[in-house]
């Protein structure tokens, strides 16, 4: 009976090594997102009832609903949403720039950087600073404008669901350029003309 399973055994042991020396080697599978079909770009023109107008892309939903100088442009392919913030301004421009720097430096505890880039259009009296949040911050983009006289622009943009900046890149990426659309052909009105 100890013979048997000895032999027993020993064939058992047998076939674990030759299945062993016969496998082919193993790969770890590469890491990968989720494909997004990502929306034709095209523009139109927005004019808001208050100081300004910009182009945005077709495929945003303008939600106006909060009020009419404070605009959300929902991007519902992609789950997010820019929230632009108008304060018309006569006194206090100073403490309106340390605000919106203060609120995109507040997300500095999830960010792994936060790249700065300066906002100059003389042409049309544009002028700010964007903000690019790298790393799971709430927030993934950032900006203020301004015509250093009447007019404060700032927008923020969020997406719908929990940080996660590895997966949102391709959307975050896609959406930048749209964003730097809106503000490089920001345009002011005279509030008086409103």
């Amino acid at each position: 009976m100890k013979m048997i399973k000895q032999v027993i055994f020993a064939i058992g042991f047998g076939f674990m090594l030759f299945a062993c020396e016969q496998s082919e080697e193993v790969y770890p599978k590469p890491l990968s997102a989720m494909k997004i079909d990502f929306p034709e770009k095209n523009f139109d023109k927005t004019v808001t009832k208050c100081s300004y107008s910009f182009l945005t892309s077709t495929y945003t939903e303008i939600d106006s609903s909060r009020d009419m100088c404070n605009l959300n442009l929902n991007y519902t392919a992609l789950n997010a949403t820019l929230f632009l913030t108008y304060i018309p301004i006569d006194t206090g421009l100073q403490f309106h720039i340390e605000t919106a720097r203060k609120m995109v430096y507040d997300h500095s505890i999830k960010a792994d950087a936060i790249e700065e880039k300066t906002i100059l259009n003389p042409k049309q009296n544009v002028f700010g600073t964007a903000y690019k949040l790298i790393g799971n911050s709430a927030s993934n983009y950032q900006f203020y404008v301004t015509d250093s006289i009447q007019h404060f622009l700032r927008g923020a943009l969020y997406f719908n669901c929990p940080p996660n900046y590895d997966s949102l890149k391709p959307s975050i990426e896609f959406l930048l350029p749209d964003v730097d659309t809106l503000v490089n052909t920001l345009q002011w009105s005279a509030i008086n003309e409103i």
